[in-house]
This record gives C-alpha cells, sequence and structure tokens, in this order.
C-alpha cells in the first residue's frame, strides 16, 4: 500500500511540473516590434502569393484595397543597452519586411510564409496606419488586433500623415530600435502632458462605447530621424472624420481634466508686451440635462499656469496679471468653443458628453435614443457650452 501510495502521489505530482510545454527560444521566434499598414500602388498588386486563397482574386471579389504590411522585426543579440552610433545601428539590430494582401489576416499569413521562424506579437510596440486606410474604415485591423492574444493592450496604434512605412523606419539617433524610440516618444509625451494615454485597450473602449468616440495620436516623419506628434485624429465610430493641430490636443486634455499640464500660450496684453503662459493643472466638470427632451451640457474648465516668458522687463503688478487672465480666459473661450463646434459638425463626441446622459438620464436615452447614429444627429445640434477659467498662479521673480 505504501509503494501503490507513493506511486500514485508522483502521478498526481507529475500533473503541476508540466514546465514550458509550449515554449519558444527566444532565436526561434520572429518577434516584430512594430507595424505599418499603408494601400498598396496599382503595380503592387502582383506581389500577393496565393497563401491563404486561390489564383483569381480574394474570395467574394469585393476586396478592392490591398494591404502593404511593413514590418520592423527584432534581431536576436543586436540589441544593445544603448545608442553607439545613432540611426546607423537601427538598420543592424532590426529587420524591415514588406508583406500585401486584402486584409490584414492574409498580409501576415504572406509575411509568415516568407519566414522560417513562427511570428510572435507580444513584443509588438506600435502598429502605424496610414490615414487615407483611418478616413475609410480601420475595422479590418482592429478586428485582427484584437483576435492575436499576443498584442498586448498597452501597445500604441498612430496615424501617419504620409506613408506609415516612413515612419516605421525612420533612424533617430537616441535610440538603436526605431519602434522603441516611437514606443517611448509617445509615453514620454504622456508624462510632458502633451498627449492622452490612448494605447490600443483605451481606443477599442471607446469605440465599443455608448455615447463616447476615440481619439488616435497623429505623427509625421521629419528628416527621417526624428517623429512629431502633430495632431490628433478623432473619430465617428470606426471611421476617422477630423483632426487638431498640436494645441488643440491641449484643448482636448484641458476639457477631460488630464494632468500635467503641459502645453503654452502666447498672449499679448495692452501695452505691446507678449507674454508666454505655460499650463501646469488642469481640472473640469460637466454638467447635463435634459429639459423638455432636448439635452443641453456645460463644461467648467479650469487651467493654472506659470508666466515662461516675458519680451518686456515690466514689472508684473497684480493689475497687469489680471489682465493677462482675462486675455488667457477670452481667447481659451474662442478657441475651445470653436473646436467644440468642429466636432458637432463632424459628429464626433469625444468629450463622452453622451455616455453621461446616458448615465444620468437612463429613461430619456432609452426611450428617445437608443442608438450611436441617432444620438449623433442629436449631439449635432446641442446646445454645449465651454467656460474657460484661467488662473496664474507663478510669475516667476525679479532681481533687485
Amino acid at each position: 500500500m505504501k509503494k501503490l501510495f507513493i506511486i500514485i502521489f508522483f502521478c498526481i505530482s507529475s500533473l503541476f511540473l508540466t514546465g514550458c510545454w509550449d515554449r519558444y527560444e527566444l532565436e526561434e521566434r520572429a518577434n516584430i516590434l512594430g507595424l505599418a499598414v499603408d494601400i498598396a500602388e496599382e503595380e503592387e498588386g502582383n506581389s500577393v502569393p496565393n497563401v491563404t486563397h486561390e489564383e483569381g482574386g480574394y474570395p467574394g471579389n469585393d476586396k478592392d484595397t490591398l494591404y502593404k504590411v511593413t514590418a520592423q522585426l527584432a534581431i536576436p543579440g543586436k540589441i544593445k543597452l544603448g545608442p553607439e552610433k545613432g540611426g546607423e545601428e537601427s538598420q543592424k539590430t532590426a529587420w524591415v519586411l514588406e508583406s500585401y494582401g486584402y486584409t490584414m489576416k492574409d498580409a501576415m499569413a504572406n509575411l509568415q510564409q516568407q519566414l522560417a521562424e513562427k511570428i510572435y506579437y507580444g513584443h509588438l510596440q506600435i502598429i502605424v496606419v496610414n490615414k487615407k486606410i483611418v478616413e475609410e474604415d480601420i475595422t479590418d485591423i482592429n478586428d485582427f488586433l484584437k483576435r492575436e492574444y499576443e498584442v498586448r493592450r498597452t501597445a500604441w496604434m498612430v496615424v501617419s500623415e504620409e506613408a506609415a512605412s516612413n515612419i516605421i523606419q525612420a533612424a533617430p539617433p537616441l535610440e538603436t530600435v526605431p519602434s522603441l524610440y516611437l514606443s517611448n516618444t509617445l509615453d514620454n509625451s504622456v508624462r510632458l502632458g502633451k498627449l492622452p494615454r490612448e494605447f490600443f485597450g483605451k481606443f477599442w473602449v471607446d469605440l465599443s462605447d455608448i455615447g463616447v468616440d476615440a481619439v488616435l495620436p497623429i505623427v509625421k516623419n521629419i528628416d527621417n530621424d526624428r517623429i512629431m506628434v502633430s495632431g490628433l485624429a478623432y473619430f465617428k465610430g470606426d471611421k476617422m472624420v477630423g483632426r487638431t493641430n498640436p494645441l488643440q490636443i491641449g484643448q482636448y486634455l484641458a476639457v477631460k481634466g488630464q494632468n500635467p499640464g503641459g502645453y503654452s500660450v502666447a498672449i499679448a496684453t495692452e501695452d505691446g508686451a507678449n507674454y508666454m503662459v505655460e499650463s501646469y493643472e488642469r481640472n473640469s466638470k460637466f454638467k447635463v440635462k435634459v429639459t423638455n427632451g432636448k439635452p443641453s451640457a456645460f463644461i467648467n474648465v479650469e487651467i493654472n499656469g506659470m508666466i515662461e516668458e516675458e519680451t518686456q522687463s515690466n514689472n508684473l503688478s497684480e493689475e497687469k496679471l489680471y489682465e493677462i487672465e482675462q486675455k488667457l480666459c477670452e481667447l481659451s473661450d474662442k478657441v475651445f468653443n470653436e473646436f467644440k463646434e468642429k466636432l458637432q459638425q463632424n459628429q464626433s463626441d469625444i468629450y463622452a458628453i453622451g455616455a453621461r446622459i446616458r448615465a444620468q438620464y437612463p429613461k430619456y436615452w432609452n426611450d428617445e435614443v437608443k442608438t450611436d447614429e441617432k444620438w449623433s444627429e442629436i449631439y449635432k445640434d446641442m446646445d454645449i457650452q465651454i467656460k474657460v477659467d484661467f488662473k496664474i498662479k507663478g510669475s516667476g521673480m525679479e532681481w533687485k
């Protein structure tokens, strides 16, 4: 009986000692760090191999768009802890491949056919999508990424003003791996208060939530060695319907009450003096109501800032600071409401006003709204007012 017990014990214990039964060595994986998705040129249509479908076109014959996917793969053992020769090193640490397909999965299956190693998405840092694709529909790309369980929800998706492949192949002098540089640029922009934290996961939540529309960062390549965050793309459903300039990113963050503040604004007073004021703290309060079947919203934005620069050596008296604050409030009220009107024209509710109406007035929503499409029509003509209260909390010291 004792021997039988020992045998049974070891048999049961073996079930908990499976180890890495499905492991892959690092050298056996094709580790993708970044993906760029463009629309292929007409002459590139012959580059699609018959991997997922028979010769003669994609099944259903309704796929007119051909994707060009540029993948940046890590070369095991070549990635160092710091840069040695700047952009020259990026070509040695990353392998860039191109693939074509009628869908994202079709393109990636064609890419896999070129590789001896299994494609692995666990280290994917960023996916860059051409603006032309985002303006049409991003559903196909989202569907592919959601189904790949290895893709981390904290990776970035960005929109490119130019060819997405140009972004993914930028060779920065401060980083040996371009995709890591891109990801770090966006992460640092969030920490500096210049960009909302719009990862994959947050973007998908906003797309699926009722009464909310999503945003994505827009980037562009500068001299092939750095990337500029040039605005936000805002959506209606799965389509991009407009964009912001860099300063309007700060407006979006202020209305959302996201901190720290990170944008500066120039202002001029009556005596011709110019001042640069930086925001360092933002707060906002939303008030929504439904009166006689008509919804409305009032948004109070509070911004605290400090004077960073002045063109004239004036003594900043209390009267002068009050004048600067009033100028800032007037300017902010104007530009914030102009941007809000543009969002309403494009029926893009990126401030999630619909979600607040739905939460506070569920009966109205269930009886009168019900769908995102109906809400878009209501939101377009809705009375929305934004009031900005700008306070200067720091003006610097004067040497006497």
